[in-house]
């Protein structure tokens, strides 16, 4: 890939075994809870929410180099812990960019699904 490609990926970053082959955009750092027992995956870093045209330079710049992109996850550990309207807001403009899209997904902690 050319380097004025390269996503500006804030390390670590995690994804599911089943997302091997989707296109990662972290819409945010870290995760909103942080607190699980059973994880530490995001401990070294604050959550934080990315500004949107950070999220959108980078989808316009991938569409341009990967647009046949079937799937998506959006990172960090939380994504839906994002208000629904600014999370539907990246969801449409990745399904604009994307015309072959056939899947978008992400971490998601239950309190958040059940905030929506």
């Amino acid at each position: 890939m050319n380097e004025d490609m390269m996503l500006n990926y804030d390390a670590p970053l995690y994804r599911p075994p089943s997302e091997a082959r989707s296109l990662i955009f972290q819409v945010t750092l870290g995760c909103s809870f942080n607190e699980c027992s059973f994880c530490d995956m995001y401990r070294s870093k604050e959550y934080s929410e990315r500004p949107w045209e950070q999220i959108k330079e980078e989808i316009d710049m991938m569409a341009n180099y990967l647009p046949d992109t079937r799937r998506v996850f959006l990172a960090d550990g939380d994504a839906l812990n994002l208000d629904s309207e600014y999370m539907i807001k990246i969801v449409k403009y990745i399904r604009e960019k994307f015309s072959n899209i056939e899947r978008i997904s992400c971490y998601a902690m239950p309190m958040n699904i059940l905030k929506k």
